[in-house]
């Protein structure tokens, strides 16, 4: 893997993307300091803007939700980077599945011509477009040749329609939409730059490739922050992923996890003939002295608190898998085990959590492959996954009325009341101090607020809450994916912490640490040192 190829390509698709993105939003009537030039007019079956009518229903609701986004200059900047940074990652998702087989072609040009797959079978009539006004929508741009605009409806129309893009990376049904650029198919545009050839075609087999690709992308951004830290500007909680963050490399990953959830294993497994396939376990005499702490292979669970693009949760489904084949499962049946009992990350960054998520399935697909299944077995898993990987990224902040959660608890949760409603005001700190939170609550507690949760979720795929219940658990369900995580203790718990001393962080940031962790406050990474020693 040709690591200074990924590194120009994936700035240089920022760049583009930023550019891009910058260009949409004075169209869309925004300076760059913030101040609206233009208006947009809702109208029956569409809306007014700088004189011409257009047909597109939904676009007044997501102009009117950027409208209020943007506030001021540093406003502008954080919705730049964010809808450059989504659109980076469905794309490069898109293009890895592509690559793979687990998805037609889609962004790869059609032969003879300057036109993605996506838009040449759509002139053909072969789309997914099953809206009445999306699909006239189309026809009209098509029949203008409007070739952009038409693969902005089509890719939209994908992700949000494409079961593994809509539950990893979520639905794109906000102003991100009105946000991708317009000369994303011109020459040297976007899609070009990923058609062209810098990242070779057996890169993209490798699931390593993700956090490479997030490391990379990030990286001048990271420059933008460590510039502001000379100048004694403190780290905001947007600035922290960038900041922190840096790939691992792969032999450091093993070493954690050989000599974690590896040796954890072996004390169960005693026997076992994957001891001398660990190439970085370490022994020693006192090992010998070790007594076992789980009693089944769904016991021994592994948790990566700051978990980026996912590397370590990567590297333990694989080992993981070994263990589980050693143990007489099928490949199938092995992945599915994982994904439900033995993997659980966190991140403050949300696309860094989408990455992650891919990556594991990713990883999942790959072993499937791998042991005699063929591609069609894989294509199915990442076609329509059953089960999404217990990665979360820490919520925005919510409010709950007292009859909201007392909603949610039932009748038999009632005294467990408060300590929910102070976890929870606790969480809304989480963009912030992600798991360095110390999150208080009672076994009881826990045990109830995960039968709800459970409860709540069953009603809600089975289309048994009502409108109130529902707008409670929408708001509630980040939350308490978070929440639960964080209660819970884990067998292993292996990170490559944050690294930021006392004078980069924001002050509530450094309020926190030096309340809560006044032996290891200096640093966040000795922060994490007691993390991981309090979540195990």
């Amino acid at each position: 893997m040709n690591t200074n190829d990924i590194k120009y390509f994936a700035q240089q698709a920022r760049l583009l993307l930023l550019e891009g993105v910058s260009q949409r939003l004075i169209y869309w009537g925004f300076d760059a300091k913030g101040n609206n030039t233009e208006t947009l007019e809702a109208t029956h079956g569409g809306y007014l803007f700088r004189g011409e009518v257009y047909t597109d229903t939904t676009v007044p609701a997501k102009w009117n939700a950027l409208r209020k986004k943007i506030t001021s200059k540093q406003a502008v900047n954080d919705v730049v980077e964010q809808a450059a940074y989504t659109w980076f990652n469905r794309l490069m998702a898109i293009k890895i599945l592509e690559e793979n087989q687990y998805l037609d072609p889609t962004l790869q040009f059609a032969e003879g011509v300057h036109t993605p797959m996506l838009v040449q079978n759509a002139k053909q009539g072969n789309h997914t477009i099953t809206s009445t006004t999306n699909r006239n929508l189309l026809i009209d741009l098509l029949k203008e040749n409007q070739e952009e605009q038409a693969f902005a409806l089509l890719i939209t129309n994908l992700c949000n329609k494409n079961k593994l893009l809509h539950d990893v990376f979520g639905r794109i049904n906000d102003y991100t939409e009105l946000l991708l650029p317009h000369n994303i198919l011109q020459k040297d545009g976007l899609i070009d730059l990923i058609n062209n050839g810098h990242i070779e075609k057996e890169d993209y087999q490798e699931v390593e490739l993700i956090g490479w690709l997030y490391q990379f992308y990030i990286s001048d951004k990271k420059d933008e922050v460590f510039a502001g830290f000379k100048k004694n500007k403190k780290a905001r909680a947007e600035d922290i992923p960038a900041a922190t963050q840096i790939f691992t490399p792969k032999w450091i990953v093993k070493y954690m996890v050989e000599n974690t959830v590896g040796k954890i294993y072996l004390d169960y497994e005693t026997d076992s003939s994957l001891r001398s396939q660990m190439k970085y376990l370490v022994e020693n005499e006192s090992d010998k002295n070790r007594t076992t702490i789980i009693d089944d292979i769904t016991e021994l669970t592994l948790l990566d608190p700051a978990c980026g693009s996912g590397h370590i949760l990567v590297t333990g489904f694989e080992l993981l898998f070994e263990m589980y084949m050693e143990a007489g499962y099928t490949a199938r049946n092995a992945v599915n085990n994982i994904l439900k009992h033995n993997l659980f990350g966190l991140d403050i960054d949300d696309r860094a959590m989408q990455l992650s998520r891919f990556a594991v399935l990713l990883k999942g697909a790959e072993l499937l492959k791998g042991n005699g299944n063929g591609i069609s077995v894989s294509r199915e898993f990442m076609t329509n996954p059953t089960l999404i990987p217990h990665i979360y990224s820490f919520p925005e902040e919510q409010t709950f009325e007292s009859e909201e959660l007392q909603s949610f608890l039932g009748a038999d949760g009632q005294q467990y009341s408060a300590e929910l409603r102070d976890a929870l005001t606790l969480l809304n700190q989480g963009k912030n101090i992600g798991s360095a939170l110390k999150i208080d609550l009672s076994e009881e507690a826990v045990v109830c607020i995960e039968k709800q949760y459970n409860d709540w979720q069953q009603k809600q795929q089975t289309s048994a809450l009502d409108i109130q219940e529902l707008d409670i658990w929408n708001r509630l369900q980040p939350m308490m994916d978070v929440l639960l995580v964080l209660a819970k203790r884990y067998s292993a718990v292996v990170a490559n912490p944050p690294y930021m001393g006392q004078k980069s962080m924001n002050e509530e940031l450094k309020k926190y640490v030096n309340n809560n962790y006044p032996l290891s406050k200096s640093d966040l990474f000795s922060v994490f040192m007691e993390v991981c020693v309090n979540l195990t």
